[in-house]
């Protein structure tokens, strides 16, 4: 039999579960009393650069330790470059050579060249006339019976051989007045074209052998030592922008309507409680993060989340590393009822 005591607690008993439904329905989702923002919690994230050398070798130097600041474009490590640097002084050597014989070229003879040549046929004309009268009389003095045929045939040798010379020495003045075949132009400038190529190639290989920073930021993690061999891509530095970093959060299918793109937030953490950043809304994923992407209860589709980026927008100290758990509370557009 049921006492006034026991039925005097029922009442009190119903309205406990009343107010506990109630207190569930209005915070289940984040919303406190305001009812006007969303309350999640998610990783602070940030843009990172894992830095590694495209080519095989052996560390030479790491000129920065983890916490250093960086600029874009700072040279960070580097291999050992000193066989590479001594091919480049013989390519570029090869290239000063090339480039200097190209412009000889280019110039054609030197008035100097040219009045050598002249001068050399002019004494070429003077030996061919001195050849032809010296056999002209020995020619006579064969017919007379006063020399021997062979003293003429030394004369006539001397006659061809002068005039031969002669030949030659005009031919010469013709190719230094009329100066370098344009092929003979064309083919040392690909000679020299070749060889700037070579040092371009020299060049960009020893670029792979240096590691620069690719933007302005923050050495997180070295993960190698001078002196160490490491393979193509194998990860050297970590380097992290400081100024892009966010929190990652998902957010419930029937609260995503309400959370729009440059919407203001506020993000806390557990390490300062007492500290709160502003922040914004920068991404809202248009597909749903869990599987199975698509379902047909109503009780079920409410499950699915959203990744939402919320950008952290004043941290200047760097109070908010990537992997510390952060909570968001983002103000909705339009809450729902």
């Amino acid at each position: 039999m049921t006492g006034p005591r026991t039925k005097r607690l029922i009442p009190i008993a119903v309205l406990v579960l009343l107010a506990v439904v109630l207190w569930f329905t209005l915070f289940r989702d984040g919303r406190g009393g305001a009812g006007d923002d969303l309350i999640a919690s998610g990783t602070v994230e940030a843009t990172e650069a894992r830095l590694g050398f495209p080519a095989t070798g052996r560390v030479e130097a790491i000129s920065v330790r983890e916490g250093d600041a960086v600029e874009e474009g700072a040279e960070l490590a580097f291999l050992d470059r000193l066989e590479m640097t001594a091919r480049l002084e013989q390519a570029q050597a090869h290239v000063v050579s090339s480039r200097a014989l190209l412009l000889e070229l280019e110039r054609g003879f030197r008035s100097e060249e040219v009045s050598q040549a002249r001068a050399a046929l002019d004494a070429a004309n003077r030996r061919v006339d001195d050849a032809k009268q010296a056999f002209d009389r020995t020619k006579r003095l064969l017919e007379g019976g006063a020399v021997s045929q062979e003293a003429f045939d030394r004369a006539q040798v001397a006659r061809d051989v002068a005039e031969s010379e002669r030949t030659r020495a005009e031919e010469q003045l013709r190719l230094m007045e009329a100066g370098p075949r344009r092929e003979r132009i064309q083919a040392q400038r690909a000679q020299l074209a070749q060889a700037e190529a070579a040092v371009h190639a020299i060049e960009a290989g020893l670029a792979n052998l240096t590691i620069r920073a690719p933007f302005d930021g923050i050495v997180t993690v070295k993960h190698r030592e001078p002196g160490e061999i490491v393979a193509g891509g194998t990860p050297v530095l970590t380097v992290m922008a400081p100024d892009d970093r966010w929190v990652r959060i998902y957010v419930p299918e029937n609260r995503l309507g309400a959370v729009g793109l440059g919407a203001s937030a506020a993000i806390t953490s557990d390490t300062y409680p007492d500290q709160e950043y502003p922040g914004e809304v920068m991404y809202i994923a248009s597909e749903a993060e869990f599987t199975p992407k698509s379902v047909q209860t109503t009780e079920e589709r409410v499950r699915l989340v959203y990744a939402v980026k919320v950008r952290i927008t004043g941290d200047s100290a760097l109070t908010l590393k990537p992997g510390m758990p952060a909570d968001v509370r983002i103000a909705l557009e339009h809450p729902p009822s």
